[in-house]
C-alpha cells in the first residue's frame, strides 16, 4: 500500500491525499501552486482544501490577503484514523442493534420457496450431507429410479456415510432401482429400515423427497442437483413416489 492509499484509508480522498502530500514536501503554498504541482483544477482546489481544514491536517494564514496554506504534522493523521474507528465502532454498534430489532419483527409475507443447486459428485454429496442434517429420527424419505450412474460413482458415500447415520437415526427408505442395477439393491436390501424396489426403465437421473424436501439429481456428463425446500413439491412426488412404488417389482 503507497502513501496515497494509506492517507485514503484514513478517510481522505485521493485528490486530498495529494495535497496534503504537496504541502508536506513543498512547505507554505498558494493554491496556484498546489495545482501546477499536483495537477488539481483550480475549480477544485478550495473545496478540497476546505476538507482538509475541517479535517485539521492543514492550516492557513493570510497574506496581503491572500491564503497560504500550511500543512500539519503527520501525527494530526493517527488522530483522524481513531476518529474514523469509533465511527466505525458506533455504527457497528447501531447495525448489530438494528439486527436484533429485525430478527424478532413479525412477518406476514408467505416465504417463497428454497432452492439450491449443486455441481459436481462433490455436490451431490454435500446436498445428501444437507439431508442428513434435517431430518429427524425416525422419519422416512424416498429415492426414485436409482441409476447405475448413482451407485458406480458414490457408492462408498452412500454405504460408509449417508446409510450408516441413517441406520444409526432409524430413519427409514424407501428406494426405487433401475432394473440394470439390480446388484446395487442386494445390500439395501439387508439393510434395517429399508425396502427396495425395481423400476423396468433406464434414466440417469433419480428423485427424492423427504418431509418438505424434493430433490433431483442427474449424474450425466456434468453431475448436477436441484435441492428445493417447498411443501407442494414434496407432497406431489411423494404422491408420484406411491404410484410408482405400487406398480414397481419387489
Amino acid at each position: 500500500m503507497n502513501i496515497v492509499e494509506t492517507l485514503q484509508s484514513a478517510g481522505l480522498s485521493e485528490k486530498e491525499a495529494a495535497a496534503y502530500i504537496d504541502l508536506l514536501q513543498y512547505g507554505e503554498s498558494q493554491t496556484g501552486r498546489i495545482c501546477k504541482r499536483t495537477k488539481i483544477p483550480s475549480s477544485h482546489i478550495y473545496t478540497i482544501l476546505n476538507n482538509l481544514l475541517e479535517k485539521g491536517l492543514i492550516s492557513f494564514k493570510l497574506v496581503n490577503n491572500i491564503k497560504v496554506f500550511k500543512a500539519a504534522e503527520p501525527d494530526t493523521l493517527a488522530q483522524l484514523f481513531d476518529e474514523k474507528e469509533q465511527t466505525i465502532r458506533k455504527e457497528k454498534e447501531q447495525l448489530l442493534k438494528s439486527i436484533s430489532e429485525l430478527k424478532v419483527m413479525p412477518s406476514h409475507i408467505e416465504r417463497l420457496t428454497d432452492f439450491k443447486y449443486y455441481h459436481g459428485l462433490r455436490g451431490i454429496k454435500s446436498l445428501y450431507t444437507e439431508i442428513m442434517n434435517s431430518w429427524k429420527r425416525a422419519d422416512e424419505y424416498y429415492i426414485a429410479s436409482a441409476p447405475l450412474e448413482s451407485f458406480t460413482k458414490l457408492e462408498g458415500f452412500f454405504l460408509d456415510v449417508l446409510h450408516r447415520k441413517r441406520i444409526k437415526d432409524k430413519v427409514k427408505l424407501k428406494i426405487l432401482i433401475n432394473k440394470d442395477s439390480e446388484r446395487w439393491g442386494l445390500p439395501r436390501k439387508k439393510m434395517p429400515f429399508t425396502e427396495v424396489k425395481y423400476m423396468n426403465i433406464k434414466t440417469q437421473t433419480e428423485y427424492g423427497v423427504m418431509n418438505d424436501y424434493f430433490w433431483l439429481v442427474s449424474y450425466g456428463k456434468e453431475a448436477y442437483a436441484l435441492l428445493i425446500k417447498d411443501k407442494n413439491f414434496a407432497s406431489t412426488y411423494k404422491a408420484f413416489f406411491e404410484i410408482l412404488w405400487d406398480n414397481a417389482e419387489a
